[in-house]
């Protein structure tokens, strides 16, 4: 297979089934090198959409009573959505005290075997049960995507 490629404003015919191994060995570490560059560039964008859409998609989970979760906004025929998402920790030896001092059914129900709380049911779990809970859970940011699509209702 043969592709052109242009370096330098020169157009080659790359011939990989017959170029030398030295050039073929040169053109694979400049994909590389592209490839990571790009990728670099993708990283900081992302870290730039983070920052301008982060505040607002707070603010709007906030109203809503969420810390994490995703979010839709609509700016001059885009839709953002903005995703933040959650890493949630427990402490195992503080939590497997707390199950223990809990009637059996109840601790079976919400503790699994390393000692973690299926977040679902720590979110529905009566107000008792969440305060114990509470001070063995650790929740942090693990990240903020956005992604960004045109709006075609033309908001």
């Amino acid at each position: 297979m043969s592709i052109l490629y242009k370096e330098k404003g020169i157009i080659m015919d790359l011939d990989f089934l017959h170029m030398p191994l030295q050039d073929l060995f040169k053109y694979r570490e400049d994909l590389k090198n592209q490839i990571q560059a790009l990728k670099d560039k993708q990283a900081h964008l992302n870290d730039d959409l983070a920052i301008r859409f982060g505040n607002t998609a707070r603010n709007k989970l906030a109203d809503d009573g969420k810390d994490y979760g995703s979010v839709t906004l609509h700016e001059h025929g885009y839709k953002v959505k903005v995703s933040l998402r959650q890493k949630v920790t427990w402490d195992q030896e503080g939590l497997a005290q707390s199950l223990m001092d809990m009637n059996e059914d109840d601790a079976r129900h919400y503790a699994k075997i390393t000692y973690g709380i299926d977040e679902r049911k720590y979110n529905n779990a009566p107000p008792a049960i969440k305060a114990k809970l509470q001070e063995h859970r650790t929740v942090e940011l693990t990240g903020t995507s956005v992604d960004i699509t045109e709006d075609t209702n033309g908001s």
